[in-house]
């Protein structure tokens, strides 16, 4: 009868070990996903001013930049816990900023981050934060990203995305076309391409993300004007460096 009881003991006590663990899984703090988020975009993107817990809440997106991490946007989530068992824990997310919205399902590996049916509009002017050389340029317009998936991890990028611009303005000088930019990516780097929809100000180009630390992205093509828009020559030295003509070459680095 002792051993009985014993075991009985043994029993409660791995059924009580059992269930404080799932009472901490539970309510673990949403600075956990802030943590998974920050390590899987390998310090790219943090997640500050959390609230709630890993499964439902909300915080505040921020970029790294140059100076630091910067504000982006505010966002909320809903995990399924379920989905842990499958590798990745599978994120519904949605988020607002002035002027934008987004709306995106994340999921979050060991080392690596996939974004899917992601569909975001946002002020061109958001983009300042995350990016110092955007900021130096001063954007103008409303940008609009989507993509089916695209999977980043530390040295490689799968899937594809696009970004349009519209009502593109930079440096003070508002309206002068709208753009498109795809990227599709397929291990170790990301093919991308720049096109004009239309505009006085016509960007033409081809280039690569490379996914392997430092990321850089480059790309070069050609840069044009419409005969009559002189007022657009300081814009077109800005993009291409210098030269001279309606028509020049450009080639662009950043590391991101």
């Amino acid at each position: 009868m002792i051993e009985a009881l014993r075991r009985t003991g043994v029993r409660l006590a791995l059924l009580g070990a059992a269930a404080y663990l799932v009472f901490l899984v539970v309510t673990l703090p949403a600075a956990w996903l802030g943590y998974a988020l920050e390590r899987a975009s390998g310090g790219a993107v943090a997640l500050g001013d959390t609230s709630g817990t890993v499964w439902k809440g909300r915080g505040t997106v921020a970029a790294r930049s140059e100076s630091g991490f910067r504000s982006v946007a505010d966002i909320q989530w809903n995990a399924n816990p379920l989905s842990i068992f499958s590798g990745r824990l599978s994120v519904a997310v949605s988020g607002t900023a002035p002027g934008a919205d987004l709306k995106a399902t994340v999921g979050l590996g060991l080392r690596s981050v996939r974004l899917q049916n992601v569909e975001a509009s946002i002020p061109a002017t958001l983009l300042e934060p995350a990016i110092p050389a955007v900021a130096f340029a001063k954007p103008q317009g409303r940008v609009r990203v989507s993509s089916e998936s695209l999977e980043v991890g530390p040295a490689s990028v799968r899937g594809a995305a696009s970004a349009e611009w519209s009502e593109a303005g930079l440096a003070g000088v508002a309206r002068i076309g709208d753009y498109r930019l795809q990227i599709t990516g397929s291990g170790d780097r990301a093919a991308i391409k720049l096109a004009t929809v239309r505009g006085d100000l016509r960007l033409n180009g081809d280039g690569q993300w490379t996914a392997a630390q430092p990321r850089v992205v480059q790309l070069s093509g050609v840069a044009e004007t419409s005969p009559d828009r002189k007022d657009l020559e300081p814009l077109l030295q800005l993009l291409t460096g210098g030269g001279s003509g309606p028509s020049r070459q450009f080639g662009w680095m950043m590391e991101i």
